[in-house]
């Protein structure tokens, strides 16, 4: 069963599965703060990007950040045949078939380079508790096709020389996250912690090249 939900404020629809998947606090932040940066460091820039979302679920993220001006296309990849079903009606619903492109695939065997890379990643540990017996929602939050480390290394293989990234994390995992990036010779920009219930989701805000940043904004 699903049910369409109108993001009013953003003029968008959105096909939800009521098994499953939901639009999360991960999603909403993470968008937010993306969008918020392009706002203020992006507005007037002529030339338009390259965008990749790794694991792009039913496509809240996307489908937010495809009103900025500086998207050229966004390829949205999700593993998952069938939530990447509900991704491809969720851009056809809005008319988005020429911005966003989806792709069923792993992203272990995509190609190409980007300008940007976001993902609110599965980032719970396969040991850490119960895993849920839904498999679509197993997969989606916790390590069982991607682990954390490997959402690193891809980013680091699929971002163009001073292209940026943003990945969304609870604040148990952040210091794996740091090290995965440093060890990749990734550099941390700024990061957002957010209170959400009994957790602090942070957004990590990074880059690939350039000098080495000793400073990390916290905002």
């Amino acid at each position: 069963m699903s049910y369409i939900e109108n993001l009013e404020s953003v003029g968008k629809k959105i096909i939800v599965e009521e098994e499953g998947l939901k639009i999360t606090e991960d999603a909403i932040l993470l968008s937010e703060f993306i969008k918020s940066y392009f706002n203020k460091k992006y507005k007037n820039l002529k030339n338009k990007k390259l965008f990749l979302e790794i694991g792009a679920g039913q496509g809240i993220i996307s489908l937010l950040l495809s009103e900025l001006d500086i998207v050229s296309k966004i390829f949205a990849v999700e593993i998952q045949e069938e939530v990447f079903a509900t991704l491809g009606k969720n851009i056809e619903i809005n008319d988005l078939n020429e911005k966003i492109i989806p792709i069923n695939e792993n992203i272990k065997k995509v190609d190409g380079e980007y300008d940007f890379i976001f993902s609110n990643p599965p980032y719970k540990k396969t040991d850490s508790g119960k895993m849920s017996q839904n498999k679509v929602e197993r997969i989606s939050k916790y390590e069982v096709l991607l682990t954390l480390e490997e959402l690193i290394l891809e980013i680091r293989r699929l971002l163009k020389n001073y292209g940026e990234f943003f990945i969304v994390v609870p604040n148990s995992r952040l210091n794996d996250v740091f090290r995965y990036i440093y060890e990749n010779k990734l550099n941390i920009l700024s990061i957002k912690i957010n209170k959400y219930k009994k957790v602090d989701l942070v957004v990590v805000h990074g880059k690939k090249g350039g000098k080495i940043n000793s400073v990390i904004e916290i905002k």
